[in-house]
This record gives structure tokens, C-alpha cells and sequence, in this order.
């Protein structure tokens, strides 16, 4: 089941829109494949990994300010 989001993530780049933040901030588990992915370099999209890492560290943030 791990490759669904994986290849939902790649369908949607395909299609020229990168996955949004939205999209990453309502699945961890996407974001968490997709960050994994721009730090060994196999996620060539800079734009989706942009975008992981601003909801990853706004999470963090959300979470150490105790808002979760």
C-alpha cells in the first residue's frame, strides 16, 4: 500500500502540477515518502520538496507551540 501514494504523487507531477501543500499537510505519509525521496536525490521535482519541507517544519512549529 506505501506505492499508492507514491505513485499518486508521481501522476499528479506528471500532469504539471506539482502535489500542494494541502495535499501534504492532509497525508503525512505522502510527505514523509516525498521528503525521504528529495534527500537521497531519487524526487527531482524542487518544487514538491519545496513544498514538503514547508509543511513539515510548519507542523513541527504547530507542534511545539502545543497546538496539536
Amino acid at each position: 500500500m506505501a506505492i499508492l501514494p507514491v505513485l499518486t504523487a508521481m501522476l499528479l507531477s506528471g500532469c504539471g502540477q506539482p502535489v500542494g501543500k494541502a495535499d501534504l499537510k492532509s497525508d503525512p505519509k505522502l510527505r514523509a515518502e516525498i521528503l525521504a525521496a528529495c534527500a537521497d536525490g531519487s524526487h527531482t521535482n524542487a518544487q514538491e520538496c519545496s513544498n514538503a519541507k514547508d509543511v513539515e517544519n510548519a507542523d513541527k512549529l504547530e507542534r511545539s507551540l502545543g497546538h496539536k
